[in-house]
């Protein structure tokens, strides 16, 4: 099963992507700057398509937004993103980077 959600931080929305398999439930929180994801997920993929990935090893939204992050792509570490700040802070710096830099 696939659940959508949507999620405000500040200004900025997101949407929360939570798929249920019968043996593993795996998490992302994205935006059109970049993705925050669970340990479940391989930041390789988003390292290789260039695209702002972090990474926490927390599981459920409320536990993605508030852990640190333990894994960037070059790409997010570009944007400012740094392990051991937390999820929420990397979701609002990605946002406020592409903002600064007028990306549409």
């Amino acid at each position: 099963m696939v659940e959508l959600k949507t999620l405000e931080l500040q200004q900025y929305r997101y949407v929360l992507i939570t798929l249920r398999l019968p043996h593993w439930t795996c998490r992302m929180i994205v935006c059109t700057a970049g993705v925050l994801v669970d340990e479940s997920w391989n930041l390789s993929a988003l390292e290789r398509r260039g695209l702002a990935g972090f990474q926490t090893d927390r599981r459920g939204m409320a536990a993605m937004l508030d852990g640190k992050i333990t894994a960037v792509t070059s790409t997010a570490a570009q944007n400012g993103i740094y392990i051991g700040m937390s999820g929420r802070e990397a979701l609002l710096k990605v946002m406020y980077e592409k903002e600064k830099n007028g990306q549409s």
